[in-house]
């Protein structure tokens, strides 16, 4: 919070600034004492690797210009908050086949595996459907198919970790998948990024009393932590969009036809 006002603060000086130049940010900084460093080039899609920033920082920094929108912020990272300038924006290319060689056939086959997995995944989906029908059992029917079964152990809606599974499908999705699954059956076939995965749900088992008034405690906490945590975001969100009214970012852009046609009037 406190360097995020001390962003906020240097950001408003900074685009009061007129005219407004990319240029202006290193002139500013060194009047604050503060440096100014330059990243390493980065795309749009996986952003900068020299520094601990969220997703919205590659997004922000790809709609800046050096005449419209020069700055952007203040833009929160992992250990800092960050007011960025455009610096120049690097020509797309496509490098020759030689040097790219290796990762193209790597890319190449994991496309194709995959794509076979999920087919095979596909038609094993239709032999589970058949084969509970026809009375046969889960791990017989993946046996047939010479298809792998991971045992999971017993795990509930409010499961933070599940390491047998946490490797090969994201628990969010495992949960969903199992939890809307009816004991005795087999979930569809759901697409991962290696393959996909089926899950047979054997039983849906009574709550443990015992266990549940141990770890009710610690579950409350828990709940109380993560309301306080959304009730915080929820406050420093509009905290931020005040403190962004005030600037060059946050006033509405004037209409450039509109201006125009009040002058020839």
């Amino acid at each position: 919070m406190e360097a995020h006002k001390k962003a906020g603060a240097f950001a408003t000086e900074l685009f009061d600034k007129e005219p407004m130049r990319a240029e202006n940010l290193a002139a500013f900084a060194k009047e604050k004492g503060l440096t100014v460093k330059v990243s390493a080039p980065f795309d749009r899609e996986e952003g900068p690797k020299d520094i601990h920033v969220s997703a919205d920082f590659a997004k922000k920094a790809f709609t800046l210009s050096p005449t419209n929108e020069p700055f952007a912020g203040p833009l929160v990272g992992e250990d800092a908050v960050y007011v960025i300038a455009w610096e120049k924006q690097i020509p797309s290319e496509i490098p020759p086949l030689e040097a790219i060689r290796d990762r193209v056939m790597a890319d190449y086959k994991f496309d194709q595996a995959r794509f076979l997995a999920r087919q095979a995944g596909e038609s094993l989906h239709a032999a589970v459907t058949n084969g509970l029908v026809q009375g046969k059992t889960f791990s017989n029917i993946c046996a047939e198919a010479k298809a792998q079964i991971s045992e999971l152990p017993p795990f509930s809606l409010s499961t933070q970790k599940l390491p047998a599974a946490d490797a090969r499908v994201p628990l969010n999705q495992l949960k969903q998948l199992a939890f809307s699954t009816p004991p005795g059956k087999a979930s569809g076939f759901l697409p991962t990024t290696e393959g996909g995965v089926i899950v047979y749900v054997r039983a849906k088992l009574p709550i443990d009393q015992v266990k549940m008034k141990a770890e009710l405690p610690d579950f409350v906490n828990y709940v109380r932590r993560t309301r306080q945590n959304e009730a915080f975001n929820e406050w420093f969100r509009r905290q931020a969009e005040r403190g962004l009214q005030d600037t060059p970012l946050g006033r509405p852009k004037p209409n450039p036809a509109l201006n125009s046609g009040a002058a020839k009037s």
